[in-house]
């Protein structure tokens, strides 16, 4: 059987109320005890702040593409009953859960969308699936006159309780809800379930140090045992009986106490509940009213209170009362609806509107030890006794009867299929006439567009942005180019790729197809780069770095993850993280930014080496950002067959004579941009102490001027030795480069920090031995294939170069030929096994 829970109560106003964790436990607890049932959850992209949270409460239980959003008309909180707009979001959101094909469809919350922009119906499109609603209480159905002041609201009200009287079953919460459903209603007991509610495991007894408590005590304006009470400022919660019943206790008694009740009061309401209380003679600091409180502060309420007393007059269960017991305190409460279910005692109940014997009851446990102990004991053991896998155990088999009770419950040939069901979809809207504006049509249209699943591959959307707009032949462009022309020419299976790349004025993506066109031996595209169309499923590669602009498209990457696509950035080293001075003011500062937002939108990182992982997770277990879920890290390795990353072609007038003067002594080469961290400062000193020391060796520099190395650069430029025993080479060729590299002794790496070392892997392909420096990254891309070397002096570079000189003579220079080295095809691949099937190094979760 496929189950649906659609969970807007998890994301409406009812979210921050006893509904939406009822609504997220429930779920869970479903999830759990499906068995061989497969469980979908549906969710309205109207709430798109909530969509994450929802999916994080679900890691671990259930996949994640079994999670989708339904799109629908934008809404206002509460249009007319009759608006068309409204009757269509009603239609289209039974179409979207139907093109699901579920057996049955549970709604957690169906008295939604009079305040916000909620969506719930029954039948209204879908007739034939199953359809289950939780029924937590009736009571604006009993108290019109309180609950339903306007004709807007009973519209709204009295319109889902048909929907309700409409449904196959109803969950209730508790005997005395199914009970009232069968009374007032007139449902019959064979479509109602009571599977009755749990307190979440969160909370329990705590042990809490005297600092803890001191803590808690002092934030909440607490001096001394203090009884308790939680619920909403409404007739109902009869927080005024409570208090008025306080106030016949003793002095004495009152003197050593205090009231704590935790309501969320408005200004108004919290002056008129302390004129209430002193007009009884409560002191000013006897009766304490808390604002919003955290799960993780009211778990720790529940555990100092003294006692926890529940007047209320009407619930469907009454949660607080379990979960105060649960967490240890002595609890009593009103002996009306559901609330003598989840007490379970008899002496611990009062009649609610019989204040004085509320006020005897609650002096017995402020007096009586032995009757205080008992109730604690006996609420521990109550508690023990509701569990949210006996209530999931429940719905889940209630489902099951219903569906062995339909039994030939399948849609009708003539709209099961995904045609007929939007045949029928705009027959429907039709069929709601007038009135209605373009406005509304447009609206409409574009939410049936993103509801539809196209039968299409899914999409590996490769961000090329930077590329895309200018290839500096920087080495994060050559990997950029390099991996996409490796998946277009070889796409994973079953997928579709597509460059993209970052529409700046709307931050949002278009696809790249200009830029396609242009890339030699790739298939012809329109130049036209429309918006980028996305479905659940599809993937997102930020494989070119756009450092400035990623945190500005932020929210194109939530709405895109919340949608269903997966999310992947690629980490070439966060070098301007970690060592700032080393880079311009630009990238130091908005590196940082890029950093954060991608730890925040993705769903994995990928490095470009096992080092940059390691760095990665160092980092973030030192700023331990905020996030809902984990992050995968992986990383990969890169390619390095040059002919394969499009290289570039061309050599100089001087290039036989550069090259004669290179061969004719020991060479050694650094490539790479002259920049702090490259190790051009230490390099070219150790080389002049080599040549004041008669040694005949030759430096090359391949790279251009960088930032942030003061005058080196003029420096280089007009040295004496230049074209004699000192070269620099700047913006030459891959095809200059790979005779360059020919015509050298050795490759010398003095970085002092890298992602990956590419030009190792490129002097190993020629044979050329290395010279290094002993970083990790180095030593995971040459192994023993280089010789090391440490130390920041000139002098221990130069003392090293002779030593390489000296062994190389004798034929004992670490040879680098063998090193093991991937082509950019193989490189994707790793790539591809990351972002695609799921292999990954390190997870890492927010503490």
């Amino acid at each position: 059987m496929r189950i649906v829970l659609d969970l807007q109560g998890c994301q409406s106003v009812s979210r921050l109320r006893g509904i939406g964790r009822y609504s997220i436990a429930l779920a869970k607890a479903i999830v759990r005890n499906a068995g061989e049932h497969q469980v979908w959850i549906v969710l309205s992209d109207l709430f798109p702040g909530t969509i994450e949270t929802i999916r994080a409460s679900f890691e671990g239980l259930l996949p994640d593409e079994r999670i989708v959003t339904f799109s629908l008309p934008a809404l206002t909180p509460y249009q007319s009953t009759h608006d068309w707009r409204t009757r269509a979001a009603g239609l289209i959101r039974e179409h979207a859960i139907a093109e699901l094909e579920p057996d049955l469809v549970h709604i957690s919350s169906l008295f939604e969308g009079y305040v916000d922009t909620s969506m719930t119906s029954v039948k209204a499109f879908d007739e034939t699936t199953l359809v289950a609603v939780t029924l937590y209480d009736l009571i604006p159905f009993l108290n019109p006159a309180k609950y339903l002041p306007d004709d807007g609201r009973k519209h709204h009200y009295y319109g889902k309780i048909d929907d309700l009287k409409r449904a196959d079953m109803l969950l209730a919460i508790s005997d005395f809800c199914a009970e009232e459903a069968q009374r007032e209603l007139g449902i019959s007991p064979a479509r109602i379930t009571s599977i009755s509610s749990a307190a979440a495991d969160t909370f329990t007894r705590l042990a809490m140090s005297e600092v803890e408590i001191e803590e808690l005590n002092r934030r909440f304006g607490l001096s001394r045992p203090f009884l308790m009470t939680t619920g909403i400022v409404e007739p109902r919660k009869n927080l005024d009986g409570l208090i008025i019943a306080y106030s016949m206790l003793p002095e004495e008694l009152r003197r050593r106490h205090q009231l704590f009740i935790v309501c969320q009061p408005t200004a108004r309401d919290r002056v008129r509940l302390n004129d209430l209380a002193a007009s009884h003679g409560l002191n000013a600091d006897e009766l304490v009213l808390a604002n919003y409180v955290s799960d993780q502060d009211l778990i720790a309420l529940y555990n100092q209170c003294y006692l926890f007393v529940f007047p209320s007059l009407h619930e469907g269960f009454g949660l607080p009362a379990l979960e105060a017991m649960a967490c240890g305190a002595a609890a009593i409460g009103s002996a009306a609806t559901s609330v003598p279910e989840v007490i379970g005692r008899k002496d611990a109940l009062f009649n609610p509107l019989d204040l004085d014997q509320m006020a005897k009851m609650m002096h017995r446990a402020l007096t009586d030890k032995e009757y205080w102990q008992s109730l604690r004991d006996f609420g521990i053991e109550r508690a023990r006794k509701f569990s949210w896998d006996v209530t999931g155990r429940r719905a889940v088999e209630a489902f099951e009867n219903a569906y062995a009770k339909r039994h030939a419950g399948q849609p009708s040939a003539e709209w099961s299929s995904g045609e007929g069901r939007y045949r029928k979809l705009i027959d429907a809207l039709v069929g709601l006439g007038e009135p209605a504006s373009d406005v509304d049509y447009i609206a409409s249209a574009n939410a049936i567009g993103a509801n539809q699943r196209s039968e299409r591959v899914p999409q590996l959307l490769v961000d090329v942005s930077v590329l895309s707009a200018f290839d500096a032949k920087s080495g994060i462009q050559r990997v950029t180019r390099s991996i996409l022309l490796s998946l277009l020419t070889s796409p994973p299976p079953g997928w579709t790729v597509r460059p993209v790349r970052l529409d700046r004025q709307h931050m949002a993506y278009r696809y790249a197809n200009a830029f396609l066109r242009m890339l030699e031996s790739t298939p012809e595209a329109d130049d036209d780069d429309e918006w980028v169309d996305t479905q659940p499923g599809d993937v997102f590669l930020g494989l070119d770095l756009i450092a400035d602009a990623a945190a500005n498209a932020e929210a194109w990457f939530s709405a895109q993850r919340e949608r269903g696509v997966k999310i992947h950035f690629v980490v070439y080293d966060l070098l301007p993280v970690l060592r700032p001075e080393w880079f311009h003011e630009g990238i130091a500062r908005c590196f940082p930014a890029w950093v954060e937002t991608i730890v925040r939108v993705s769903d994995s990182l990928v490095c470009i080496s096992r080092a940059v992982a390691d760095d990665l997770k160092a980092w973030l277990d030192a700023a331990n950002p905020e996030r809902l879920r984990e992050l995968s890290l992986g990383y990969f390795h890169l390619g390095a067959d040059i002919e394969n990353s499009h290289p570039s072609t061309g050599l100089p007038d001087d290039t036989d004579e550069v090259l004669r003067a290179l061969r004719a002594k020991p060479t050694f080469v650094m490539v790479g941009t002259v920049e702090p961290r490259k190790g051009h400062v230490q390099a070219f000193a150790a080389f002049q102490e080599l040549w004041a020391a008669k040694i005949d060796v030759n430096l090359v520099i391949v790279g251009k001027a960088g930032w942030g190395v003061g005058d080196l650069p003029e420096t280089l430029a007009r040295h004496a030795d230049q074209n004699e025993r000192f070269f620099w080479l700047q913006g030459i060729s891959d095809e200059y480069l790979d005779k360059i590299y020919e015509a050298s002794s050795c490759l010398l790496a003095p970085s002092l920090g890298e992602g990956f070392g590419l030009p190792l892997i490129e002097a190993a392909q020629k044979g050329l031995p290395i010279l290094a420096r002993d970083i990790p990254v180095f030593r995971e891309v040459a192994g023993n294939h280089a010789f090391y070397f440490t130390g920041d002096e000139a002098s221990t570079l130069a003392s090293a170069v002779e030593t390489w000189i000296g062994l190389d003579k004798e034929g004992r220079a670490p040879a680098s030929a063998a090193m093991p080295w991937l082509t950019w095809t193989q490189s994707a691949e790793q790539l591809v096994r990351v972002i695609l099937k799921g292999e990954r190094y390190q997870v890492w979760r927010t503490r």
